[in-house]
């Protein structure tokens, strides 16, 4: 199958799912920075599934073209089904997926949601593999591109324990004074989840970094209030 064949497939399971009378709710709620189709996330999930049911999996080069090509739809829904094939077929990518395909792909029509659906779909699984990307991680986090530091600052996510809080103290302290929200929201978030595992090491960060952002260290704060 080509990726134009996959596209294809994926946006004829969506479209019947279309609710007209949601989708400028949704739009709002994600600050008009797409229209949407109206689809709530469980029946496109179900239907992505169902369009990929029962075929081989696409090679590295045609999930490049797919979730290209779904990016390029300007409805919302698009980008999230790109994310749920990535999700499904994550294990089958190699390193390079990160740099192209997903720098590309965090960096069109930026919002938090396909920031974050990236993170957990491709930069968490794909750096966790791949030991190697952490270099890529450092290059993101010293951007300048809020996204893209955004999403090195939490690709860590989902490794409780096995967090590398080196790692993340020091990606975070680059950006401990930043007033930028989705950056703070960021490190508060990571420093929060972690905070279960690590509560000694999220305590001192709070206690080195007296310029921590607000946001930061409230949810950094909420983190350690759930530990006591």
């Amino acid at each position: 199958m080509t990726a134009d064949d996959w596209v294809g497939a994926v946006k004829a399971a969506l479209l019947p799912h279309a609710q007209p009378a949601d989708a400028s709710q949704m739009a709002g709620y994600m600050k008009h920075v797409a229209p949407f189709l109206g689809i709530r996330a469980p029946d496109r999930r179900r239907a992505v599934l169902a369009s990929i049911k029962n075929r081989p999996p696409p090679s590295e080069e045609c999930l490049h073209d797919i979730v290209l090509a779904l990016w390029a739809e300007p409805e919302r829904e698009y980008q999230y089904a790109a994310c749920d094939l990535l999700t499904r077929f994550a294990p089958l990518l190699s390193d390079g997926f990160l740099a192209d395909p997903t720098e590309r792909l965090l960096k069109a029509k930026p919002w938090w949601d396909t920031v974050d659906f990236l993170g957990s779909a491709v930069v968490s699984p794909l750096t966790a593999r791949y030991p190697a990307a952490l270099d890529l991680m450092w290059q993101w986090c010293r951007s300048g591109d809020r996204w893209l530091i955004r999403a090195a600052i939490q690709h860590q996510r989902g490794r409780r324990g096995r967090t590398d809080m080196g790692v993340l103290t020091a990606m975070s302290a680059l950006h401990a004074a930043d007033g930028e929200f989705f950056v703070s929201k960021a490190i508060g978030w990571a420093m929060r989840d972690t905070s279960r595992w690590f509560p000694c090491e999220v305590r001192a960060f709070i206690d080195d970094h007296p310029d921590l952002s607000p946001v930061a260290r409230r949810e950094a704060e909420r983190g350690l209030a759930r530990v006591g």
